[in-house]
């Protein structure tokens, strides 16, 4: 298996930054399964897309149970019940450990002819899925087709950025009220670190950082080492980001083990957004 990394993505630009800031606030806004639309119409400011789709996945029952769906109710049902098991995304998740994965992150697995057959039916031109791990299992999913094909790796690497809020939007959506654990102690950073952290959700590098503070790209890199694992040990810079601001924000994550525990409501199927989608590309930058 070739694995392609967030090594390989292109750094967004200064303007992008602020967007993508813009979109994490709006998805800590989220509290219900009606909202859950927005998880994925946001990304639509970024990149036009015409269909959409947000679920979660449940690596022990090997089941997906879509939150909301446009890509048509009979599509929809059969790749929740069919198609997901060969989506390069969902095997990812499974036969790794990696915390964000998507389809486009190992090109050499094969896709069947049933699953190609499938797409075509429903008109599927391009497509990105991607997918979020959670703790004992509980992983979360989001598909996006018919964009500009030039945007891919630009959709892919906004995700990378995004997926780690949508995960901890998604779960408390998803989870009833009265079901929520107590709420847990915020981490406690100190000062250089929430200093470092304002600058990294800003989309500084870490080279960057080290220049404003004025310290070494090493010292950088040791208090984020420091900040993953008082986060509860997140893989990377953006899932860092995702946790500290829910957390400075006193918004519960649910406990992964009360995640859904009442049925869920009927499958939310919305009309398919239409959209022209955008011809420009965005302009490579260092990574941090």
């Amino acid at each position: 298996m070739i694995f392609r990394g967030p090594e390989s993505l292109q750094y967004p630009s200064r303007k992008e930054f602020q967007h993508l800031g813009e979109i994490m606030h709006q998805v800590r806004e989220i509290q219900n399964r009606a909202h859950l639309s927005q998880l994925t119409s946001a990304v639509g400011s970024l990149i036009p897309h015409r269909f959409a789709a947000n679920g979660a996945f449940h690596m022990k029952k090997r089941e997906l149970q879509i939150g909301h769906s446009t890509y048509g109710e009979e599509h929809t049902h059969l790749y929740a019940t069919q198609g997901y098991v060969s989506d390069p995304a969902i095997q990812l998740l499974q036969k790794t450990h990696i915390g964000t994965v998507s389809s486009e992150d190992c090109l050499d697995m094969p896709i069947p002819r049933e699953v190609i057959t499938l797409k075509l039916d429903a008109g599927i031109k391009t497509c990105l899925t991607v997918g979020v791990r959670g703790v004992l299992g509980i992983c979360t999913y989001y598909a996006f087709s018919n964009f500009d094909q030039k945007l891919l790796h630009k959709l892919r690497t906004m995700m990378q950025i995004l997926a780690p809020h949508f995960h901890l939007a998604y779960l408390r959506a998803t989870t009833c009220a009265e079901d929520e654990p107590p709420p847990r102690d915020m981490p406690v950073l100190t000062g250089r670190e929430e200093e470092i952290m304002r600058w990294v959700a800003e989309g500084k590098t870490n080279w960057e950082i080290s220049i404003i503070l004025h310290v070494s790209l090493n010292t950088v890199k040791f208090h984020l080492k420091n900040v993953y694992q008082k986060l509860g040990g997140v893989e990377n810079r953006w899932a860092a980001v995702a946790q500290w601001q829910n957390s400075a924000a006193g918004l519960v994550v649910p406990a992964p083990h009360r995640h859904q525990t009442t049925p869920a409501p009927s499958l939310v199927i919305s009309p398919p957004q239409n959209r022209s989608p955008a011809s420009s590309q965005a302009n490579a930058m260092k990574k941090a």
